[in-house]
């Protein structure tokens, strides 16, 4: 594991990066909470990224997963797949939804004639960039 302490937005901040299990976690040590690291994904697939990219690696912007135009969202992306909680919540921010897909985060584009595209958001590769403002 790889330690450091950093102040972020008036917090101190414990960063840690278990190399074991390949995680990259943050924790205020003011408020005891873990806090989301959110510049970037700590895993390949991205399933737990909660950050606010939401453009495509082509420049595309992303739809709203509560969005039914210009693209019909699978009906199998619940509100429960994703981390955010709900696809309300995930705005029109890039996620992975889908828990066999591993290549990434990705969206649906409002360009009606691209349905979804990767976005580039990468690996923490053991500094998270923590952010205090996330619930």
């Amino acid at each position: 594991m790889r330690y450091e302490l950093s102040v972020l937005a008036g917090y101190v901040v414990f960063e840690y990066y278990d190399y074991l299990r390949q995680l990259a976690m943050c924790t205020s040590l003011k408020t005891k909470r873990r806090l989301l690291c959110s510049g970037c994904k700590q895993t390949q697939g991205g399933h737990e990224y909660t950050g606010s990219v939401s453009q495509t690696v082509s420049g595309r912007q992303c739809q709203r997963w509560s969005s039914n135009s210009p693209h019909v969202p699978n009906s199998a992306y619940t509100d429960d797949t994703f981390p955010d909680g709900s696809r309300a919540a995930a705005e029109n921010y890039c996620r992975n939804p889908d828990a066999s897909y591993e290549a990434g985060v990705w969206c649906y584009t409002v360009d009606s004639n691209v349905r979804w595209e990767l976005c580039n958001v990468p690996l923490c590769k053991g500094r998270p960039n923590c952010d205090v403002s996330a619930p």
